[in-house]
């Protein structure tokens, strides 16, 4: 027989809890009200007779903290030795603990319930919360966490609330997702003490406008306690009835539900999981909205066919600010200090490393139409918007590539990549989207063809609902997209360090490909054997076209028709050779580090080919799928080598290890 509990030992070992066990020491390190960490009384809610009303509607109540780790320790032995429940409720048969690890969810199922699932959720997967009180006919308040989990989207929990201290575990899950420290306020915030709220016109009223932040900081924290000790209100929004608060720690929606309003719903969205950010300025005729858009890692909600379509949920947030209150660039520009992480910034010399404009001059009216980039001077782009628009750029902030096509404008900085979106007849109204270095995930360009003139460029991030990706067209010698590719291996591949210390090696000198040795490399990339030597594979994509990076190392190459499948150090690289003379190609990269999950078929009678498939944490659940056939390779040696890369994942050597220069 099998012991399922030995089973859920393993799988606690190899969950590594050190974040949680962090957070979870440092919150028991300050004042936090007793209903929090201590066992309830006898004469506390959790020893009170449920009623007939509460066990029907599902309503959870508190637990004896100490009866309940017994249970979970000694009849389930689910929880780790060192483990401590904090908070647990019981709903029905069900139950649900707020431990020192974790989550835990336990369902118990069947008319006799025996059967029973205990879901175990670290706490570093929850990147959102929300919190909804009770109204006067619902006597329920709801408690829902969000994740970036596929398939475990939101977990709700319906609480009788005269029966548990709401804000207590509002307080604990605060606690626990945005920690506990003193995070101060920006320097420069106007906080708009002793702002008077205009209300705004009739036209205007559904649209945000804003609110005195000091006396907003203060009402939450003293009469409705949602805030942390330590966690400050920076500025503050009003529509209509919805409020608005942009914190230390937090970006906080208000929600008031009902005619009455007083069912109030309060969703909180860490700046850790905002992956990227954007504001539309107004319009000059029919469009008088100004808007800011904040992307994160959550999922969407997948809905349930036609009648129940997919929405955003907590993937994307949508903001209407009065334009003529509220300037919406400079609120874009506060939302990039709080998400762009000083760490994660490339602090290059932009004299040191830019690439050099192409193709001078003005588009054509077929690039123009067709949307295709060209490279333009970044010192004369960053000159023109520290003149004309300051709130685009951070202070420290530098821009080390640049491209425009027709209107619109794609520009690469030290921190970030930025699209400009011009649109409507006037140009007046435009679309500012950034997209920090840290949230793209993969990447992928495509050389020019004979008859597609277009080179392009796409990069997939964290958010999994309208911004999964971006796409670039650059039109065929207006821009060198080798690169390009270089510069987001060196961003995505390695750490800061060490795209800086790459980075920082090369030299500014743009060469064109040897047309001899393109002519080499298409031979060999159009020849039809089916067994590749990594060493070779090694020396051709470090040459030309110099695709891998210095220290990069090829382990593994299959040749799959005239595409190729490339293991390496730091990556998965998929080229994708296109079109009748194969002139046209995609290189792909998926960055081992976000392939998470894999699995081979063998072949069988009447298939020669075996099937290798691997899952990666990129656009929604991307899956490289390559065949391999099996007369000329071991299936069974392909699946050790993605066990060892996989499962047994060890650090990649640095990228940029050997000082020598380098040439684009």
């Amino acid at each position: 027989e099998v012991n399922i509990w030995t089973i859920q030992q393993y799988m606690n070992a190899k969950i590594n809890f050190s974040k949680e066990l962090a957070t979870a020491e440092t919150a028991q390190n300050r004042p936090i009200p007793a209903s929090q960490w201590s066992t309830p009384s006898s004469s506390s809610s959790s020893s009170k007779k449920v009623s007939l009303f509460d066990w029907l509607g599902g309503n959870a109540y508190m637990m004896d903290l100490k009866m309940a780790e017994d249970q979970l320790k000694t009849i389930t032995p689910v929880l780790l030795e060192d483990e401590t429940v904090h908070m647990a409720f019981r709903e029905r048969r069900d139950s649900i603990f707020f431990t020192s690890h974790r989550l835990l969810e336990v369902d118990v199922q069947g008319i006799s319930g025996k059967r029973i699932e205990f879901i175990s959720l670290p706490w570093r997967f929850i990147r959102g919360f929300s919190i909804e009180t009770a109204g006067p006919l619902d006597v329920d308040a709801v408690m829902k966490l969000y994740t970036n989990i596929r398939g475990l989207g939101c977990l709700s929990q319906d609480f009788r609330q005269s029966r548990v201290d709401l804000m207590a575990i509002k307080r604990y899950i605060s606690d626990r997702i945005l920690g506990v420290d003193e995070t101060p306020i920006q320097a420069g915030v106007d906080r708009k003490e002793g702002h008077v709220d205009p209300k705004g016109s009739w036209f205007f009223r559904d649209n945000q406008r804003p609110l005195d932040s000091v006396e907003m900081d203060k009402y939450y924290h003293d009469l409705v306690p949602i805030l942390q000790p330590g966690e400050y209100v920076e500025y503050a929004f009003k529509g209509r009835r919805d409020v608005t608060l942009f914190t230390t720690k937090r970006f906080i929606d208000i929600d008031p539900k009902g005619l009455a309003g007083t069912r109030i719903e309060y969703t909180s969205v860490p700046w850790s999981s905002v992956m990227a950010f954007g504001a539309k300025t107004q319009g000059k005729y029919m469009d008088s909205d100004a808007e800011c858009i904040i992307w994160t890692d959550m999922m969407f909600f997948p809905g349930s066919g036609e009648d129940n379509p997919p929405t955003p949920g907590m993937a994307s947030f949508e903001i209407d600010f009065n334009p003529k209150l509220v300037d919406v660039v400079k609120m874009k520009q506060y939302i990039a200090k709080r998400v762009l992480d000083a760490g994660s910034k490339i602090p290059l010399d932009p004299n040191t490393f830019a690439l050099a404009p192409t193709g001078e001059g003005q588009d054509n009216w077929i690039d123009w139409l067709g949307n295709n980039q060209r490279s333009i001077d970044p010192r004369a782009v960053e000159e023109k918007i520290r003149t004309e628009n300051s709130s685009l750029l951070l202070e420290d902030e530098r821009i080390i590539m640049a491209f425009k096509a027709g209107r619109d404008t794609v520009i690469f900085t030290d921190m970030r990549v930025m699209e400009l979106d011009v649109r409507g007849m006037s140009g007046q109204k435009v679309k500012y989207t950034s997209i920090p270095y840290p949230s793209i995930r993969a990447f992928k360009v495509e050389s020019a063809g004979d008859f597609d003139r277009d080179a392009y460029c796409k990069v997939y991030t964290r958010n999994l609902w309208d911004l999964k990706d971006l796409s670039m067209d650059f039109r065929k010698g207006k821009a060198d997209v080798i690169a390009i590719q270089r510069f987001l291996s060196a961003i995505v591949l390695g750490t800061p360090k060490d795209a800086t210390r790459y980075l920082s090696q090369v030299q500014p000198l743009p060469q064109k490909a040897d047309p001899a040795s393109m002519k080499s490399f298409m031979s060999w990339l159009l020849d039809n054997s089916s067994e590749e030597d990594a060493e070779t594979t090694n020396g051709i994509f470090h040459s030309d076209p110099p695709i891998l990076l210095t220290n990069e190392k090829v382990n593994k190459a299959f040749r799959q028709g005239r595409d190729l499948f490339v293991y390496t150090t730091h990556r998965i690289l998929i080229v994708d050779v296109q079109g009748i003379r194969g002139k046209r190609v995609e290189y792909k990269s998926v960055p081992m580090r976000w392939c998470r999950t894999f699995k081979i078929e063998t072949a069988g009678h009447m298939d020669r080919d075996a099937e290798t498939y691997i899952g990666a944490d990129i656009d929604n659940g991307m899956v490289v799928e390559q065949s391999i056939l099996v007369k000329k390779h071991d299936i069974y040696e392909m699946h050790a080598y993605l066990t060892n890369e996989i499962i047994f994942a060890k650090e990649p050597p640095s990228l940029a290890e050997e000082p020598e220069a380098l040439i684009y």
